[in-house]
């Protein structure tokens, strides 16, 4: 595979959805272009400005993070090759804890309807799946079991 065909193969690749660097050089490697090659495609696509993991990062943590925690996102980030320690800097714990909020909602409603330990156990099981640290998980199901959801939901949405 010459530089040419690999930098072509990278835009085609980029026009299907965005990648980081990492990703494109797996996928040139597995289409076995060798080290050289795959290197000067990927210079050559950043002096044409296709390429930017900043902004791919900071992308991703907008888009995924109503819906998914820090530890998450941050496994999802590293996966892609992606330093996830400055796209998630901007991330306090109030988003923290209000995406985990608007996760819990949407998955036992407001009020829950099942109020049972098993039922509790399974959302707190569920968020922490999502990504969700205890310090978010904690004051949201208090706030769920204890009926004082709405009016924080609304708040947040007004603040958004």
């Amino acid at each position: 595979m010459t530089e040419s065909e690999a930098a072509n193969y990278c835009v085609w690749l980029l026009g299907q959805q965005p990648r980081s660097e990492k990703e494109l050089g797996d996928r040139l490697t597995k289409k076995g272009a060798d080290e050289e090659t795959i290197l000067a495609a990927l210079e050559r696509l950043r002096g044409w400005g296709y390429l930017d993991d900043a902004a791919l990062a900071e992308r991703w943590v907008a888009s995924r993070g109503k819906t998914r925690g820090k530890y998450l996102l941050r496994q999802e980030l590293n996966r892609k090759g992606l330093d996830s320690a400055e796209a998630l800097e901007s991330r306090t714990d109030d988003d923290e804890r209000t995406a985990c909020l608007s996760v819990a909602v949407k998955r036992v409603g407001d009020p829950p309807k099942d109020r049972s330990r098993e039922a509790q156990a399974k959302l707190s099981a569920f968020l922490q799946r999502r990504g969700f640290g205890w310090d978010a998980i904690r004051p949201v199901m208090r706030q769920l079991y204890q009926g004082i959801v709405a009016e924080d939901l609304d708040a947040a949405e007004v603040e958004d």
